[in-house]
């Protein structure tokens, strides 16, 4: 997972230079393939700079936190060949997903500066908005399957695509705002915030930060493929992942960064009076 997280942070950056008519990173390698070992040799040999008003233990953990929870996810990994079998691994989905928030905000809150501050303040209210509109979504497809378990998902016959189709758009709506991705990367908001709740770290414990989010990515669009293209075999299942990843990048060479009024009033008062309504749907149909 860390080699693929490697390969599509280059693939991120090699595709938004197509976007938008630029070149990418082209000097490593052959037309800049291997750019992510000068990054990971740059970012781990640099001095680990911790600022004096810091909290200096909670200042080294919270990345090291945010990673940990970003990979654990993939205890429960949906596999046609699995090793162990989770029965409530939905559950531990959604716990997981919750927790995240909470390592954005250590990391803010020990660097003990105001943008870090103002980014992590933004993540609190940003995630528990949008997680109620997501786990609304999200028992949809359960409804269908009638069942907690990813594994069941991917081994039942009964695809949910024919049942859930609606639900797709608003769930990816949910985890772009989720993993604080454009439109909706507030977080990191540069033009307000300098660099957001990690504008203090550097080094190793900035590439950690990256690895977990875009580790998330890739993780939500794995879950996503499981929850909504069930019943599917190996070879279509990794196409649908990795376009599913391709529209994370797309998104974010397309379209501009929202205000943050029109972010929350886009969740309360639109997305999830929808996702209720669609829920009722599923449950009646």
């Amino acid at each position: 997972m860390l080699v693929s997280t490697a390969f599509f942070i280059v693939i991120e950056r090699k595709i938004l230079g197509m976007v938008q008519l630029r070149q990418g990173p082209n000097k490593p390698s052959i037309k800049g393939l291997l750019v992510f070992l000068a990054d990971g040799v740059k970012l781990f040999t640099k001095g680990l700079l911790i600022p004096n008003t810091a909290n200096k233990w909670l200042f080294i953990m919270a990345p090291v936190f945010m990673f940990t929870l970003s990979f654990g996810i993939w205890v429960i990994f949906p596999s046609l060949f699995p090793i162990e079998y989770y029965k409530y691994s939905v559950l531990y989905f959604l716990a997981l997903s919750a927790t995240n928030v909470f390592a954005i905000i250590l990391v803010g809150w020990s660097s003990n500066s105001s943008y870090a501050m103002l980014g992590a303040m933004r993540a609190i209210a940003q995630s528990i908005s949008y997680e109620v509109s997501m786990f609304t979504v999200f028992m949809c497809p359960l409804l269908v399957i009638f069942g907690f378990e990813f594994q069941r998902m991917l081994d039942d016959p009964i695809s949910t695509w024919a049942y859930c189709s609606n639900s797709l758009l608003m769930w990816f709506i949910s985890i772009l705002a989720e993993t604080n991705r454009a439109p909706f990367d507030f977080v990191e908001g540069e033009s307000e915030l300098v660099a957001g709740f990690h504008v203090e770290v550097g080094g190793g414990l900035f590439a950690l930060i990256a690895l977990a989010e875009y580790g998330a990515i890739i993780g939500m669009s794995v879950f996503t493929t499981a929850l909504f293209f069930s019943g599917v075999n190996s070879l279509l299942f990794v196409v649908i992942v990795l376009f599913i990843c391709y529209l994370f990048i797309l998104v974010r060479g397309a379209t501009p960064r929202y205000r943050y009024d029109m972010l929350m009033d886009f969740c309360w008062t639109k997305l999830l009076p929808l996702a209720m309504c669609n829920f009722l749907f599923i449950m009646v149909w």
